[in-house]
């Protein structure tokens, strides 16, 4: 044997064993099996062709050769056993910079005390929020997006978060001002408010998809609230989900036997593969505090 490479452990075993003064005590130090040392002991002086380790009574010391060896490598062990240590606390500590984009509507709505609550409990994480309805695509492992689309999020893991339930919504205004509207062909002439570019809609009757629609909006706006807001202003019809619109709204739904399909919501962010522990526990927070919240919502 000419290098360290292959045998720091074995050598790590002697040291243990010089310090504890028996292979019973170092095999509890460790939790390894007397067996299992005595045999890599062993291999250990056949390789260096020294006498390590003598009996003397019940006691296993070290010989001359092994109390040189001993103080030669006591010390870089320790050194080892400390840097070894500093660097599993610096993997467990919750600390560090994390990015988490999520639309407004999202964080204004019900992810707020959540934020502010892992901030609190974790003084020493510092949180960049981007309030978007963009796609923030994640690059690093520091990175989270809550969104609906994921088409373009290949190699990416999107954790299902919640289901959102959409209707047709118009005001009385906007209505009058059209002729009747009676089945899905007639939603293709009308004016439309959108949140995204989105123009071809599903609409399902039940649970079954009845036909697809295509829309020509009138005006996009990337914030769910703006959405109801222009909608409730008479400038067309809006897909809303059902939990923003409140009957002081004064809105109408459009043909309520027919409905745009849930929209899944994901928690997007890049392999968990030695994902940073504050980005662990606020993935879970914010999945569980989410969850929780659409539970008591339909309860």
């Amino acid at each position: 044997m000419n290098s360290i490479f292959g045998n720091i452990d074995d050598l790590f075993l002697f040291c243990t064993v010089v310090e504890e003064g028996s292979l019973l005590s170092a095999s509890k130090r460790l939790q390894l099996p007397v067996s299992t040392m005595s045999r890599r002991l062993t291999a250990l002086e056949e390789r260096l062709s020294i006498r390590l380790l003598e009996k003397k009574g019940r006691e296993l010391v070290a010989t001359k050769d092994g109390e040189a060896a001993f103080a030669a490598l006591s010390s870089g062990m320790e050194s080892l056993h400390q840097g070894f240590s500093s660097l599993l606390e610096e993997r467990d500590a919750i600390q560090g910079k994390i990015k988490l984009a999520v639309p407004h509507n999202f964080y204004s709505g019900f992810l707020r005390p959540t934020v502010e609550q892992y901030l609190t409990q974790y003084p020493n994480v510092q949180l960049n929020l981007i309030l978007s309805q963009q796609q923030v695509v994640p690059e690093t492992d520091r990175d989270l997006l809550i969104t609906f689309q994921i088409s373009d999020m290949d190699g990416m893991i999107a954790r299902p978060l919640f289901k959102a339930k959409h209707g047709f919504f118009a005001s009385q205004e906007y209505l009058d001002s059209r002729d009747e509207i009676k089945n899905p062909d007639d939603l293709e002439h009308q004016e439309w408010i959108n949140v995204d570019d989105v123009f071809d809609i599903p609409l399902y009757k039940s649970d079954r998809l009845a036909q697809m629609v295509t829309i020509k909006p009138k005006f996009i706006v990337n914030d769910i609230y703006a959405v109801a807001a222009a909608a409730q202003k008479g400038l067309g019809i809006a897909s809303l989900p059902f939990r923003h619109v409140s009957p002081e709204m004064n809105l109408i739904q459009v043909l309520p036997e027919y409905h745009r399909g849930d929209r899944q919501a994901y928690l997007v962010y890049k392999e968990r593969k030695y994902q940073p522990k504050a980005l662990t526990l606020l993935i879970d927070t914010l999945i569980e505090s989410v969850q929780s919240f659409h539970h008591d919502e339909l309860s």
